[in-house]
Protein backbone atom coordinates (compact mmCIF):
# COMPACT_ATOMS: atom_id res chain seq x y z
CA UNK A 1 0.00 0.00 0.00
CA UNK A 2 1.64 3.74 -0.73
CA UNK A 3 2.10 6.31 1.30
CA UNK A 4 -0.30 8.59 -0.89
CA UNK A 5 -2.90 6.24 -0.58
CA UNK A 6 -2.48 5.79 3.64
CA UNK A 7 -2.58 9.68 4.09
CA UNK A 8 -5.13 10.06 1.93
CA UNK A 9 -7.26 7.88 3.47
CA UNK A 10 -6.09 9.37 7.36
CA UNK A 11 -7.63 12.71 5.81
CA UNK A 12 -10.96 10.96 4.75
CA UNK A 13 -11.03 9.47 8.82
CA UNK A 14 -9.67 12.99 10.07
CA UNK A 15 -12.52 14.93 8.08
CA UNK A 16 -15.17 11.98 9.32
CA UNK A 17 -13.86 12.53 12.75
CA UNK A 18 -14.54 16.25 12.46
CA UNK A 19 -18.29 16.24 10.94
CA UNK A 20 -17.61 16.82 8.24
CA UNK A 21 -20.44 15.26 5.71
CA UNK A 22 -19.66 11.47 4.37
CA UNK A 23 -19.74 13.19 0.51
CA UNK A 24 -17.75 16.21 0.98
CA UNK A 25 -15.39 14.10 3.31
CA UNK A 26 -15.20 11.47 0.33
CA UNK A 27 -14.85 14.23 -2.29
CA UNK A 28 -12.31 15.99 -1.03
CA UNK A 29 -9.73 13.35 0.04
CA UNK A 30 -10.08 11.42 -3.15
CA UNK A 31 -9.34 15.11 -5.17
CA UNK A 32 -6.40 15.55 -3.10
CA UNK A 33 -5.17 12.20 -3.41
CA UNK A 34 -6.18 12.70 -7.51
CA UNK A 35 -4.44 16.04 -7.49
CA UNK A 36 -1.18 14.14 -6.39
CA UNK A 37 -0.55 11.16 -8.32
CA UNK A 38 -2.10 12.76 -11.56
CA UNK A 39 -1.57 16.09 -11.23
CA UNK A 40 -4.00 19.36 -11.52
CA UNK A 41 -4.70 19.33 -15.12
CA UNK A 42 -6.34 15.38 -14.74
CA UNK A 43 -8.05 16.31 -11.30
CA UNK A 44 -9.77 18.70 -13.09
CA UNK A 45 -11.27 16.83 -15.79
CA UNK A 46 -12.46 13.69 -13.59
CA UNK A 47 -14.14 16.69 -11.46
CA UNK A 48 -15.42 18.39 -14.50
CA UNK A 49 -17.07 15.14 -16.48
CA UNK A 50 -17.50 12.20 -14.38
CA UNK A 51 -19.55 13.76 -11.37
CA UNK A 52 -22.24 14.53 -13.66
CA UNK A 53 -21.95 11.14 -15.93
CA UNK A 54 -22.27 8.99 -12.34
CA UNK A 55 -25.42 10.83 -10.70
CA UNK A 56 -27.30 11.40 -14.50
CA UNK A 57 -27.26 7.33 -14.13
CA UNK A 58 -31.31 6.35 -15.13
CA UNK A 59 -30.82 3.87 -12.48
CA UNK A 60 -30.06 6.20 -9.87
CA UNK A 61 -33.64 7.74 -10.42
CA UNK A 62 -34.73 4.71 -8.32
CA UNK A 63 -33.68 6.28 -5.34
CA UNK A 64 -35.68 9.43 -5.57
CA UNK A 65 -38.40 7.80 -6.58
CA UNK A 66 -38.83 5.00 -3.49
CA UNK A 67 -38.14 8.12 -0.91
CA UNK A 68 -41.20 10.12 -2.55
CA UNK A 69 -42.86 7.34 -2.64
CA UNK A 70 -42.80 7.09 1.21
CA UNK A 71 -43.10 10.97 1.52
CA UNK A 72 -46.58 10.92 -0.05
CA UNK A 73 -47.56 7.70 2.06
CA UNK A 74 -46.38 9.39 5.15
CA UNK A 75 -47.68 13.26 4.61
CA UNK A 76 -50.75 10.96 3.66
CA UNK A 77 -51.01 10.03 7.40
CA UNK A 78 -51.21 6.26 5.61
CA UNK A 79 -48.60 5.13 8.15
CA UNK A 80 -50.49 5.19 11.28
CA UNK A 81 -53.31 3.47 10.00
CA UNK A 82 -51.11 0.59 9.23
CA UNK A 83 -50.09 0.31 12.85
CA UNK A 84 -53.27 0.36 14.23
CA UNK A 85 -54.81 -1.95 11.44
CA UNK A 86 -52.02 -4.29 13.40
CA UNK A 87 -52.69 -3.28 16.66
CA UNK A 88 -56.51 -4.37 16.40
CA UNK A 89 -55.38 -8.17 15.16
CA UNK A 90 -52.59 -8.38 17.71
CA UNK A 91 -53.54 -6.74 20.51
CA UNK A 92 -54.68 -9.77 22.63
CA UNK A 93 -51.22 -10.84 22.98
CA UNK A 94 -48.96 -9.99 25.96
CA UNK A 95 -46.92 -7.27 24.44
CA UNK A 96 -49.72 -7.13 21.78
CA UNK A 97 -48.58 -3.85 20.84
CA UNK A 98 -45.06 -4.95 20.54
CA UNK A 99 -46.32 -7.71 17.66
CA UNK A 100 -48.11 -5.05 16.16
CA UNK A 101 -45.26 -2.95 15.62
CA UNK A 102 -43.45 -6.09 14.07
CA UNK A 103 -46.21 -6.27 11.33
CA UNK A 104 -46.86 -2.39 10.91
CA UNK A 105 -42.35 -2.20 10.31
CA UNK A 106 -42.71 -4.94 7.93
CA UNK A 107 -45.52 -2.88 6.07
CA UNK A 108 -43.58 0.45 6.20
CA UNK A 109 -40.15 -0.98 5.05
CA UNK A 110 -42.49 -2.57 2.35
CA UNK A 111 -43.25 0.81 1.05
CA UNK A 112 -40.61 3.34 2.50
CA UNK A 113 -37.17 2.21 1.72
CA UNK A 114 -35.64 4.07 4.33
CA UNK A 115 -34.98 2.89 7.85
CA UNK A 116 -34.43 6.08 9.42
CA UNK A 117 -38.01 7.01 8.46
CA UNK A 118 -39.33 4.29 9.04
CA UNK A 119 -38.00 3.95 13.01
CA UNK A 120 -39.25 7.60 12.94
CA UNK A 121 -42.72 6.86 12.09
CA UNK A 122 -42.87 3.82 14.22
CA UNK A 123 -41.61 5.94 17.56
CA UNK A 124 -44.16 8.75 16.87
CA UNK A 125 -46.99 5.84 16.41
CA UNK A 126 -46.25 3.30 18.27
CA UNK A 127 -44.34 4.35 21.04
CA UNK A 128 -46.94 7.21 22.57
CA UNK A 129 -49.50 3.98 22.78
CA UNK A 130 -47.03 1.69 24.49
CA UNK A 131 -46.36 3.93 27.09
CA UNK A 132 -50.45 4.37 27.80
CA UNK A 133 -50.42 0.73 28.42
CA UNK A 134 -47.06 0.53 30.78
CA UNK A 135 -44.63 -1.21 28.27
CA UNK A 136 -40.97 -1.37 30.25
CA UNK A 137 -39.64 2.14 28.37
CA UNK A 138 -36.48 0.51 27.65
CA UNK A 139 -38.49 -2.39 26.10
CA UNK A 140 -40.74 -0.16 23.92
CA UNK A 141 -37.92 1.84 22.15
CA UNK A 142 -35.43 -0.94 21.46
CA UNK A 143 -39.27 -2.61 19.90
CA UNK A 144 -39.23 0.36 17.51
CA UNK A 145 -35.73 1.17 17.33
CA UNK A 146 -35.04 -2.15 15.91
CA UNK A 147 -37.96 -3.06 13.77
CA UNK A 148 -37.12 0.08 11.96
CA UNK A 149 -34.08 -1.69 10.56
CA UNK A 150 -36.36 -3.74 8.11
CA UNK A 151 -36.28 -0.99 5.95
CA UNK A 152 -32.90 -1.55 4.42
CA UNK A 153 -33.88 -5.46 3.62
CA UNK A 154 -37.13 -5.77 2.61
CA UNK A 155 -37.88 -4.27 -0.95
CA UNK A 156 -38.26 -1.57 -1.60
CA UNK A 157 -34.33 -1.18 0.40
CA UNK A 158 -32.10 1.87 -0.46
CA UNK A 159 -29.59 -0.33 0.50
CA UNK A 160 -30.17 -3.10 -1.62
CA UNK A 161 -30.45 -0.70 -5.02
CA UNK A 162 -27.11 1.39 -4.03
CA UNK A 163 -25.40 -1.96 -3.78
CA UNK A 164 -26.76 -3.29 -7.08
CA UNK A 165 -25.58 0.11 -9.26
CA UNK A 166 -22.71 0.56 -7.61
CA UNK A 167 -21.62 -3.04 -8.35
CA UNK A 168 -23.68 -3.44 -11.19
CA UNK A 169 -25.35 -6.14 -9.82
CA UNK A 170 -28.71 -7.10 -10.84
CA UNK A 171 -31.33 -4.92 -8.55
CA UNK A 172 -34.22 -6.66 -9.36
CA UNK A 173 -32.28 -9.74 -8.02
CA UNK A 174 -31.18 -7.96 -4.72
CA UNK A 175 -34.88 -7.10 -4.06
CA UNK A 176 -36.44 -10.34 -4.65
CA UNK A 177 -33.34 -12.14 -2.41
CA UNK A 178 -34.16 -9.49 0.02
CA UNK A 179 -37.60 -10.22 0.98
CA UNK A 180 -36.72 -14.01 2.81
CA UNK A 181 -33.86 -12.97 4.82
CA UNK A 182 -36.08 -9.49 5.95
CA UNK A 183 -39.35 -11.91 6.89
CA UNK A 184 -36.80 -14.00 8.55
CA UNK A 185 -35.72 -10.76 10.91
CA UNK A 186 -39.49 -9.67 11.76
CA UNK A 187 -39.80 -13.46 12.46
CA UNK A 188 -36.68 -13.25 15.01
CA UNK A 189 -38.03 -10.31 16.34
CA UNK A 190 -41.16 -11.58 17.06
CA UNK A 191 -39.44 -14.45 18.84
CA UNK A 192 -37.70 -12.69 20.87
CA UNK A 193 -40.55 -10.48 22.12
CA UNK A 194 -42.38 -13.49 22.72
CA UNK A 195 -39.25 -14.86 24.65
CA UNK A 196 -38.64 -11.49 26.72
CA UNK A 197 -42.41 -11.29 27.53
CA UNK A 198 -42.15 -14.70 29.12
CA UNK A 199 -39.08 -14.39 31.09
CA UNK A 200 -39.73 -11.07 32.19
CA UNK A 201 -43.56 -9.96 32.19
CA UNK A 202 -42.95 -6.20 33.45
CA UNK A 203 -41.58 -5.72 30.07
CA UNK A 204 -45.15 -5.53 28.16
CA UNK A 205 -48.47 -5.94 30.10
CA UNK A 206 -51.10 -8.99 29.46
CA UNK A 207 -53.27 -8.84 26.14
CA UNK A 208 -56.18 -6.02 25.99
CA UNK A 209 -59.64 -7.15 24.81
CA UNK A 210 -59.96 -9.40 22.31
CA UNK A 211 -61.58 -7.59 18.85
CA UNK A 212 -64.17 -9.16 16.89
CA UNK A 213 -63.61 -10.57 13.21
CA UNK A 214 -65.65 -7.33 12.48
CA UNK A 215 -63.35 -4.75 14.27
CA UNK A 216 -60.17 -6.44 12.72
CA UNK A 217 -62.16 -6.69 9.10
CA UNK A 218 -62.94 -3.09 9.07
CA UNK A 219 -59.63 -2.18 10.39
CA UNK A 220 -58.32 -3.49 7.10
CA UNK A 221 -60.53 -0.82 5.35
CA UNK A 222 -58.19 2.53 5.25
CA UNK A 223 -54.69 0.56 4.51
CA UNK A 224 -55.96 -2.26 1.76
CA UNK A 225 -54.86 -0.07 -0.91
CA UNK A 226 -51.28 0.61 0.49
CA UNK A 227 -51.40 -2.97 0.63
CA UNK A 228 -52.34 -3.69 -3.14
CA UNK A 229 -49.71 -1.22 -3.61
CA UNK A 230 -47.07 -3.55 -2.32
CA UNK A 231 -48.30 -6.19 -3.62
CA UNK A 232 -48.35 -5.22 -6.94
CA UNK A 233 -45.12 -3.52 -6.79
CA UNK A 234 -43.10 -6.67 -5.58
CA UNK A 235 -45.36 -8.77 -8.16
CA UNK A 236 -44.75 -6.89 -10.97
CA UNK A 237 -40.67 -6.79 -10.19
CA UNK A 238 -40.81 -10.48 -9.85
CA UNK A 239 -42.22 -11.17 -13.01
CA UNK A 240 -40.38 -8.47 -14.45
CA UNK A 241 -43.01 -6.50 -16.06
CA UNK A 242 -41.47 -3.18 -14.58
CA UNK A 243 -38.10 -2.40 -13.78
CA UNK A 244 -37.51 -0.98 -10.12
CA UNK A 245 -36.94 2.30 -11.10
CA UNK A 246 -40.15 1.86 -13.36
CA UNK A 247 -41.87 0.55 -9.75
CA UNK A 248 -40.48 3.58 -7.77
CA UNK A 249 -42.28 6.41 -10.52
CA UNK A 250 -45.15 3.97 -10.15
CA UNK A 251 -45.28 4.06 -6.95
CA UNK A 252 -45.05 7.45 -6.33
CA UNK A 253 -47.83 8.67 -8.28
CA UNK A 254 -49.60 6.53 -6.90
CA UNK A 255 -49.51 7.24 -3.35
CA UNK A 256 -49.78 10.67 -4.45
CA UNK A 257 -53.02 9.69 -5.43
CA UNK A 258 -54.46 8.13 -2.81
CA UNK A 259 -53.39 10.73 -0.18
CA UNK A 260 -55.37 13.25 -2.77
CA UNK A 261 -58.41 10.62 -2.93
CA UNK A 262 -58.44 10.63 1.08
CA UNK A 263 -58.03 14.34 1.10
CA UNK A 264 -55.93 14.54 3.97
CA UNK A 265 -52.55 16.59 1.65
CA UNK A 266 -52.82 20.12 1.93
CA UNK A 267 -50.31 22.03 -0.25
CA UNK A 268 -48.13 22.31 2.52
CA UNK A 269 -48.03 18.62 3.00
CA UNK A 270 -47.58 18.23 -1.01
CA UNK A 271 -44.71 20.95 -0.49
CA UNK A 272 -43.22 19.17 2.49
CA UNK A 273 -42.95 16.14 0.97
CA UNK A 274 -41.14 17.84 -2.09
CA UNK A 275 -38.68 19.42 0.10
CA UNK A 276 -38.00 16.38 2.05
CA UNK A 277 -37.56 13.95 -0.40
CA UNK A 278 -35.53 16.14 -2.34
CA UNK A 279 -33.19 17.29 0.51
CA UNK A 280 -33.06 13.21 0.93
CA UNK A 281 -31.86 12.05 -2.43
CA UNK A 282 -29.44 15.15 -2.52
CA UNK A 283 -27.38 13.81 0.64
CA UNK A 284 -27.28 10.61 -0.96
CA UNK A 285 -26.69 11.88 -4.72
CA UNK A 286 -23.34 13.73 -2.86
CA UNK A 287 -21.95 10.67 -1.16
CA UNK A 288 -22.53 8.62 -4.68
CA UNK A 289 -20.73 11.13 -6.02
CA UNK A 290 -18.01 11.78 -3.34
CA UNK A 291 -17.76 7.75 -3.54
CA UNK A 292 -17.05 7.92 -7.28
CA UNK A 293 -14.06 10.24 -7.26
CA UNK A 294 -12.91 8.40 -4.47
CA UNK A 295 -12.85 5.44 -6.00
CA UNK A 296 -11.17 6.89 -9.03
CA UNK A 297 -8.07 7.60 -6.86
CA UNK A 298 -8.05 4.05 -5.51
CA UNK A 299 -7.92 2.74 -9.05
CA UNK A 300 -5.40 4.65 -10.20
CA UNK A 301 -3.51 3.47 -7.11
CA UNK A 302 -4.02 -0.06 -8.16
CA UNK A 303 -4.51 -0.97 -4.34
CA UNK A 304 -7.23 -2.99 -5.83
CA UNK A 305 -5.49 -4.89 -7.71
CA UNK A 306 -2.41 -5.09 -5.64
CA UNK A 307 -4.93 -6.12 -2.58
CA UNK A 308 -6.48 -9.30 -4.71
CA UNK A 309 -2.90 -10.18 -5.76
CA UNK A 310 -1.58 -10.22 -2.09
CA UNK A 311 -5.06 -11.88 -0.74
CA UNK A 312 -4.40 -14.90 -3.34
CA UNK A 313 -0.79 -15.25 -2.90
CA UNK A 314 -1.54 -15.51 0.61
CA UNK A 315 -3.21 -19.04 1.12
CA UNK A 316 -5.71 -17.81 3.18
CA UNK A 317 -9.16 -19.42 3.27
CA UNK A 318 -11.95 -17.57 0.91
CA UNK A 319 -13.77 -17.95 4.35
CA UNK A 320 -11.44 -16.48 6.49
CA UNK A 321 -10.86 -13.31 3.96
CA UNK A 322 -15.22 -13.02 4.00
CA UNK A 323 -15.33 -13.36 7.53
CA UNK A 324 -12.70 -10.46 8.07
CA UNK A 325 -14.60 -8.26 5.45
CA UNK A 326 -18.04 -9.29 7.59
CA UNK A 327 -15.92 -8.22 10.87
CA UNK A 328 -14.47 -5.15 9.40
CA UNK A 329 -18.16 -3.98 8.17
CA UNK A 330 -20.31 -4.73 12.22
CA UNK A 331 -16.92 -2.35 13.17
CA UNK A 332 -17.69 0.44 10.95
CA UNK A 333 -20.89 0.33 11.56
CA UNK A 334 -20.32 1.56 15.27
CA UNK A 335 -18.77 4.85 13.65
CA UNK A 336 -20.34 5.54 10.68
CA UNK A 337 -23.17 5.68 8.53
CA UNK A 338 -24.51 2.61 6.82
CA UNK A 339 -24.81 3.76 3.63
CA UNK A 340 -21.84 5.68 3.73
CA UNK A 341 -19.73 2.84 4.59
CA UNK A 342 -21.37 0.59 1.73
CA UNK A 343 -20.32 3.07 -0.89
CA UNK A 344 -16.97 3.78 0.54
CA UNK A 345 -16.02 0.28 1.32
CA UNK A 346 -17.40 -1.31 -1.96
CA UNK A 347 -14.89 -0.29 -4.70
CA UNK A 348 -12.05 -1.65 -2.79
CA UNK A 349 -14.11 -4.99 -1.05
CA UNK A 350 -16.19 -6.23 -3.93
CA UNK A 351 -13.65 -7.14 -6.02
CA UNK A 352 -12.28 -9.13 -3.79
CA UNK A 353 -15.32 -10.99 -3.10
CA UNK A 354 -15.41 -11.62 -6.67
CA UNK A 355 -12.11 -12.60 -7.33
CA UNK A 356 -13.02 -15.20 -4.86
CA UNK A 357 -16.38 -16.46 -6.20
CA UNK A 358 -18.65 -15.47 -5.09
CA UNK A 359 -22.56 -14.86 -5.76
CA UNK A 360 -22.99 -11.27 -6.28
CA UNK A 361 -26.58 -11.49 -4.93
CA UNK A 362 -25.78 -13.23 -1.87
CA UNK A 363 -23.33 -11.55 -0.81
CA UNK A 364 -24.90 -8.18 -1.50
CA UNK A 365 -27.78 -9.36 1.23
CA UNK A 366 -24.98 -10.09 3.44
CA UNK A 367 -23.43 -6.95 3.42
CA UNK A 368 -26.65 -5.12 3.84
CA UNK A 369 -27.66 -7.29 6.56
CA UNK A 370 -24.50 -6.71 8.47
CA UNK A 371 -25.04 -2.82 7.66
CA UNK A 372 -28.70 -3.32 9.35
CA UNK A 373 -27.19 -4.64 12.20
CA UNK A 374 -24.85 -1.63 12.49
CA UNK A 375 -28.10 0.88 12.24
CA UNK A 376 -28.79 0.01 16.00
CA UNK A 377 -25.57 -1.07 17.47
CA UNK A 378 -23.59 1.47 19.94
CA UNK A 379 -22.15 3.77 20.45
CA UNK A 380 -23.42 5.46 16.87
CA UNK A 381 -26.25 3.18 15.94
CA UNK A 382 -28.18 5.82 13.90
CA UNK A 383 -31.98 4.48 14.68
CA UNK A 384 -31.25 4.58 18.21
CA UNK A 385 -30.68 8.05 18.12
CA UNK A 386 -33.82 8.74 15.62
CA UNK A 387 -35.83 6.76 18.49
CA UNK A 388 -34.64 8.39 21.64
CA UNK A 389 -34.69 12.09 19.74
CA UNK A 390 -38.69 11.27 19.20
CA UNK A 391 -39.76 9.77 22.47
CA UNK A 392 -37.65 12.03 24.58
CA UNK A 393 -36.05 8.93 25.93
CA UNK A 394 -32.61 8.94 26.68
CA UNK A 395 -30.22 7.08 24.54
CA UNK A 396 -28.43 4.55 26.93
CA UNK A 397 -32.46 2.91 27.99
CA UNK A 398 -32.67 2.71 24.20
CA UNK A 399 -29.39 0.91 23.46
CA UNK A 400 -30.32 -1.56 26.69
CA UNK A 401 -33.95 -2.30 25.37
CA UNK A 402 -32.24 -3.12 21.80
CA UNK A 403 -29.81 -5.85 23.40
CA UNK A 404 -32.16 -8.81 22.97
CA UNK A 405 -33.37 -8.30 19.29
CA UNK A 406 -29.06 -7.72 18.43
CA UNK A 407 -29.03 -11.64 19.06
CA UNK A 408 -31.59 -12.23 16.50
CA UNK A 409 -29.93 -10.30 14.17
CA UNK A 410 -27.03 -11.84 14.47
CA UNK A 411 -28.83 -15.30 14.49
CA UNK A 412 -30.15 -14.42 10.99
CA UNK A 413 -27.00 -12.99 9.88
CA UNK A 414 -25.51 -16.40 10.67
CA UNK A 415 -28.17 -18.42 8.62
CA UNK A 416 -27.68 -16.64 5.60
CA UNK A 417 -24.48 -17.46 5.94
CA UNK A 418 -24.30 -20.77 6.19
CA UNK A 419 -27.16 -21.74 3.99
CA UNK A 420 -26.67 -19.41 0.32
CA UNK A 421 -30.17 -20.30 -0.81
CA UNK A 422 -31.99 -19.16 1.50
CA UNK A 423 -30.99 -15.93 0.17
CA UNK A 424 -31.36 -17.20 -3.25
CA UNK A 425 -34.20 -19.32 -3.49
CA UNK A 426 -37.01 -16.34 -4.66
CA UNK A 427 -33.99 -14.85 -7.37
CA UNK A 428 -34.23 -18.76 -8.76
CA UNK A 429 -37.84 -18.53 -8.77
CA UNK A 430 -38.49 -15.30 -10.82
CA UNK A 431 -35.84 -16.24 -13.23
CA UNK A 432 -37.53 -19.38 -14.06
CA UNK A 433 -40.83 -17.84 -14.90
CA UNK A 434 -39.39 -15.40 -16.98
Amino acid sequence: MSLTLILVIILLFLLLLNSMPVGFSLLVSGSVGLLVIVGLQTTLGVLKSSPYEQAASFSLSTIPMFILMAEFLTAGRVTRELFAACHLWLGRLRGGLSFASVSAGVLLAAISGSSSASAGTLASAAYPEMKRYGYDQAFATGVVATVGTLALMIPPSIGLVLFGIFTETSVSQLLLAGIVPGLMTAAGYAVTIFAVTRIRPTAAPAGERVYSLREKAVSLIPIWPVIALMVVMIGSIYTGVITPTEAGAVGSLVALLLAVIKRRMTWSDFNAALTNATRNSAMIFIIIIGAMVFSVFLTLTGSTQDLIAAIHTSGMSRWWIFLAFILMYLILGFFLDQLAILILTLPLVFPIMMSLEYHPVWLGIVFVKTAEIGLVSPPLGLNVFIVGSVTNVPVSTVFRGIMPFLIADFMVLALIILFPELVMYIPKIAAAVK
